[in-house]
């Protein structure tokens, strides 16, 4: 079982990613003008790299039962997320013209830059095709209930389809119909080496992007919405996954579920969803608070809950 100073050394290779994004933003070399093309770059491209090579290349077997309960798990985690963010911000008088943004950004974890090399670190390589699934479901509730609370009026079910989402449908196709063996060599090759620069580059925007949050940061009345989001993302809702995860019903032979429910509930808030609300016209300060805020917290957090996963799951 990993002690305290393995999870510690686990996390310590992307939070040190992230650093080095935020220094290259400060010293010129990674410039905001570069920011769209390069999100492009690997929302579109690596990360559906990365996705179809984990999912293809992974030997284990994944039934329907799999695919479906951990899909399902991963929507229902971020409904959750959003009905205790809302419960939360209305308890703690957030600014009703902010409590959508806040509801949108503090929902939802960052499943997927952050926790891939965390569970890895940990678990395994090939715990990350199960995430994978996993974050299938999380992306169908982004733009599906994530949208309904952010702009109901905006809710376009076309957004579902989009490459990551795409290259899983397909890696799942080829999984069945023949696997890895029925791919050339030098296309596989082409897939691995674009797939393994995703999860680098995407940490290195992050921390770019982050220390544009911390240079442009002012905090809000009373700091509502930054104790109100460190509550919701950083200890309700870690606790109520730990404790469904320690005595809640898992299908036999899934043991390997439970860890990611611990990984991933113990994640910071996604600092991509503020792209969302601005792209829906949302409240972006408010969604910047959160955001900083738990990114921050998380800092001590993530170690303790996924020291606490370890400890009393196995």
């Amino acid at each position: 079982m990993a002690n305290l100073l393995d999870i510690i050394s686990a996390i310590s290779p992307p939070l040190f990613i992230l650093l080095i994004g935020g220094l290259c933003r400060r010293g010129g070399w990674l410039r905001v003008e570069a920011d769209a093309s390069l999100s492009v770059l690997t929302v579109r491209v690596l990360y559906p790299c990365f996705f179809f090579y984990h999912l293809v290349g992974n030997q284990d077997t994944l039934s329907f039962t799999h695919f479906f309960v951990v899909t399902s798990a991963g929507f229902i985690c971020i409904c959750l997320g959003f009905g205790c963010s809302y419960f939360v911000a209305k308890l703690m008088g957030v600014n009703s013209t902010a409590i959508s943004s806040f509801t949108f950004c503090s929902g939802i974890f960052n499943y997927g830059f952050f926790a891939f090399p965390v569970a890895a670190s940990i678990f395994g390589e090939e715990i990350i095709a199960k995430i994978i699934l996993f974050n299938l479901g999380v992306e169908t509730a982004i733009w599906t209930a994530g949208i309904w609370v952010l702009a109901s009026n905006q809710f376009k079910l076309i957004r579902l389809l989009n490459p990551p989402i795409i290259s899983i449908i397909l890696a799942v196709f080829v999984r069945e119909v023949g696997g890895q063996q029925m791919i050339p060599s030098f296309l596989w090759e082409i897939i691995t080496l674009l797939g393994s620069c995703a999860i680098p580059i995407g940490l290195l925007l992050i921390g770019g992007n982050f220390s544009d949050l911390i240079k442009n940061f002012k905090l809000s009345t009373g700091l509502r919405v930054e104790f109100s989001s460190i509550l919701v993302r950083l200890l309700i809702f870690p606790l109520l996954i730990f404790c469904y995860a320690l005595k809640g019903p898992i299908p036999i032979g899934m043991e390997w579920f439970r860890d990611i429910l611990i990984v991933q509930s113990a994640m910071p808030a996604g600092i991509f969803a503020i792209v969302i609300v601005k792209n829906y016209s949302g409240d972006t300060t408010t969604a910047m608070r959160a955001i900083l805020a738990t990114m921050i917290g998380c800092l001590l957090t993530t170690p303790i809950w996924l020291y606490l996963g370890l400890k009393f799951m196995k």
